[in-house]
């Protein structure tokens, strides 16, 4: 029922549960999930703005930044061949939800810490807006409180 499964991650909120519910839900329908995380270009570079760094050396850097830190989480939730990684730029919430279509992703498996409020209203949530705009299924992973800031240690 899921071959592609997307699992989106924010390195600001990295939380496990996401992915190893993804490369579980994978492997029990004999498909595969694409780790998938967006260098969101709306938030300008000090070092750019100060000449010191082109635009493309840049997001050159953030994008190889990225592919480290999920080739890592990858290893430590024991992802084998059935995760692939992939870093894309530009808006996140628009990103996952046209990759998702894109790459017919039968599924996406999101982390939500559950905001309200004030912080809700202004920051808005990428999960909520990527309930809008994507075509496919998405299972909402709730973090528990202080989950998520880091990665939690590998289970042995």
């Amino acid at each position: 029922m899921f071959r592609k499964i997307l699992v989106p991650v924010d390195f600001n909120e990295l939380a496990r549960r996401p992915l190893e519910t993804g490369v579980e839900l994978a492997r029990l329908a004999g498909g595969k999930v694409v780790l998938f995380s967006v260098v969101d270009d709306a938030f300008p570079n000090p070092d750019i703005l100060s000449f010191q760094l082109p635009w493309a050396d840049y997001y050159r850097h953030l994008r190889d930044e990225a592919t480290g830190r999920l080739e890592k989480l990858k290893a430590e939730v024991g992802g084998g061949a059935e995760v692939e990684v992939c870093v894309a730029r530009g808006n996140p919430a628009r990103l996952i939800a046209r990759f998702a279509d894109e790459e017919a992703c039968d599924l996406i498996v999101m982390a939500t810490h559950g905001a309200s409020g004030l912080h809700h209203a202004l920051v808005g949530s990428v999960t909520r807006k990527v309930l809008h705009l994507a075509h496919c299924p998405i299972l909402v992973v709730r973090l528990l409180e202080g989950e998520g800031s880091t990665p939690a240690p590998a289970r042995s």
